[in-house]
């Protein structure tokens, strides 16, 4: 996860200025509000769309972050020729590369040099530049891109990260396949080596709903082969860190809470965060730790044999850098094995960051206009309208079995936002640094309880109020 932390301490010195030219200047309207968003002519202006992509990919041949002369990137060229044809404008894509995307940005608006009418890249990068004033919130320009539409644009634990105190400041298009998911704590199957050594493959475990922590240690044990001194594929590679989030995940876990005071309180302080923590220390430490590479590569561990289930990031297995769905011959895939505060089947990832997050620039001389080529540019495509087409096509195109995209998504749209380390005290970090440390979790969880307790009013509050300020609730 990528982070952008000094640089946003500049931003608090420059705030208060930016907070007094923002109340002097007064507000543009490019269009009038009367008109109806699909008959829009826009009069040949032009739009200034910069995206950021990963450093290894962002030179790559693409189209809106599709690789080009493939499906996707087809319909992606021909749906930027339609919206500049239907909407009389032009629309200039620059493609940039993620770690200095926001830095360029944030320099361009501080100097009053116009980079762009709107921008997308790694969600945490935008927190700095919304509380300075520098986004346009999407409650302003909402009659021209209906961000209501949590089908179309992100459903509010997704955008959690990027809500703030009165406002919502960033849409991703959830209907668009490749470059809408972006998660952490999906476990890969490794389909060969299952049937190699006549194991029952885990996902007929968590169709008939037997998916449970105490079925996990009984693959660990069974999945595990070794001759010797030398390992011939371990049960399980995965960090410290995710082992230990995912058991959170799995027993219901959530970042924040009301408590009966109607304060937010934090997730990890409850008893069903106390069993995952117990739970998962037991595994890793205990009979089975031989079982598990926690040191090595997942998606490298997959793709050469040497693992049978590996936990990955969920744009490590498509998309323009998704190895596994391009490399590996056979896989499944699996959410984590469920604890027992949850439904059988539960699931869900966490994330800190959304990888494509689109955000409205204040420096636009075209705010109505930009809203409205980007929310035609990301209607869904014509033969995918639904989710249930994009699931479709997912187990058609990309995956071995219709578990395995339902699992992909289900896990997606529970994703739990886990906010990000920052100097003050970490939110993120501690969902796995309790794996390495010499306490028990109760130990552990008392030493940062008042740190913990801090960032609900600093860094989860302002979330929180945002999403109440948009929905009312």
């Amino acid at each position: 996860m990528r982070r952008v932390t000094k640089f946003f301490l500049i931003l608090l010195v420059l705030s208060f200025l930016l907070t007094a030219c923002n109340a002097a200047s007064e507000e543009v309207f490019d269009l009038d509000f009367n008109i109806v968003p699909g008959d829009i002519d826009l009069g040949g202006v032009n739009i200034v769309y910069e995206i950021g992509l990963d450093p290894s990919i962002f030179d790559s041949p693409n189209c809106l972050g599709y690789e080009m002369d493939t499906q996707f990137g087809d319909m992606a060229v021909k749906r930027l020729k339609d919206v500049q044809n239907n909407l009389n404008c032009t629309v200039t894509v620059n493609y940039t590369n993620n770690y200095n995307s926001c830095r360029n940005f944030v320099a361009a608006s501080y100097s009053g040099t116009f980079l762009c009418d709107v921008i997308s890249g790694i969600s945490d990068m935008w927190r700095g530049p919304a509380q300075v004033g520098m986004l346009i919130g999407l409650t302003e320009i909402e009659d021209y891109i209906d961000f209501r539409n949590e089908e179309k644009w992100g459903n509010r634990n997704i955008l959690e990260v990027i809500y703030h105190e009165d406002d919502l400041y960033g849409i991703v298009p959830l209907l668009w396949p490749e470059v809408s998911v972006s998660y952490s704590g999906i476990t890969v199957v490794n389909e060969n080596l299952i049937s190699s050594i006549g194991a029952t493959d885990p996902r007929d475990y968590l169709e008939n709903g037997e998916w449970t922590w105490d079925k996990f240690e009984e693959v660990l044990e069974t999945y595990y082969r070794a001759e010797g001194n030398e390992v011939k594929h371990y049960s399980l590679t995965c960090s410290s860190h995710s082992f230990g989030a995912m058991y959170l995940m799995s027993n219901g876990f959530r970042m924040s809470y009301e408590n009966e005071k109607g304060e937010l309180a934090p997730g990890l302080l409850t008893n069903a965060a106390s069993a995952a923590m117990k739970e998962a220390r037991d595994v890793f430490y205990g009979p089975l730790a031989h079982t598990i590479d926690s040191e090595g590569n997942a998606v490298d561990s997959l793709i050469g044999g040497t693992t049978v289930l590996g936990c990955v990031g969920s744009d490590s297995i498509i998309g323009l850098n998704g190895k596994i769905a391009k490399e590996m011959e056979n896989f499944g895939l699996l959410s984590w094995p469920t604890g027992p505060d949850v439904e059988p089947g539960y699931a869900a990832g966490f994330h800190s960051n959304i990888n494509r997050c689109i955000v409205f620039s204040r420096a636009s001389n075209y705010p109505e206009s930009t809203a409205a080529v980007i929310s035609a540019i990301y209607e869904p495509f014509e033969e995918y309208q639904t989710i249930d087409d994009i699931i479709a096509l997912m187990s058609k195109n990309y995956f071995f079995d219709d578990r395995d995209s339902h699992v992909y998504y289900d896990m997606y749209f529970n994703s739990v936002f886990a906010y990000f380390f920052t100097s003050a005290g970490p939110l993120y970090n501690s969902l796995g640094e309790w794996m390495l440390s010499n306490k028990t979790p109760t130990e552990y969880l008392e030493g940062i309880k008042g740190q913990l307790e801090e960032r609900m009013i600093d860094s989860v509050g302002p979330s929180q109020n945002g999403i109440k300020a948009v929905w009312g609730k």
